[in-house]
């Protein structure tokens, strides 16, 4: 009887913390402004995953999708002060840990994956590629992006 006791109350206890971690979604924020997506971003593997085509938009980037490879290439123009252009690319491919940045190998804790006909990306992942800057606060579960303009 004590070891079914105690079976249900580890269960019960590694319940809780399973419904908890999807309870509640992280925020993310865009130069302090919240951010609305079309689907509702979740944390995988200490990771948050948002949708992708809004977080490389918000960051500047034109995507390309190639259906065939289930593949998303974002690229991103930048200037730097003295007036010379730089180009940033991202290459990921739905479950693939394997991501590109400016073609050079990028391994994923969490890759690309289609949720409810979406596809989601690591913000972090995205954000800092692209050469932005982005802070997590544990405590809100919320996601800090500064994009400079």
């Amino acid at each position: 009887m004590k070891k079914l006791i105690s079976f249900l109350t580890a269960a019960a206890a590694a319940l809780s913390m399973s419904v908890s971690a999807f309870a509640a979604e992280p925020s993310v924020y865009l130069n302090g402004e919240k951010m609305t997506f079309d689907a509702a971003p979740f944390i995988e593997n200490d990771r948050t995953l948002v949708p992708l085509r809004a977080i490389f938009e918000a960051c500047g980037a034109t995507i390309t999708w190639d259906q065939s490879t289930l593949t998303a290439l974002g690229i991103k123009e930048t200037k730097a002060e003295d007036g010379s252009a730089a180009t940033s690319s991202v290459v990921v491919q739905i479950n693939n840990p394997t991501a590109f940045v400016d073609s050079k190998p990028v391994e994923l804790a969490v890759p690309a994956k289609v949720v409810n006909d979406r596809t989601f990306v690591p913000v972090r992942f995205i954000v800092e590629s692209l050469g932005e800057k982005v802070e997590w606060n544990q405590d809100e579960l919320r996601v800090d992006i500064t994009i400079d303009k």
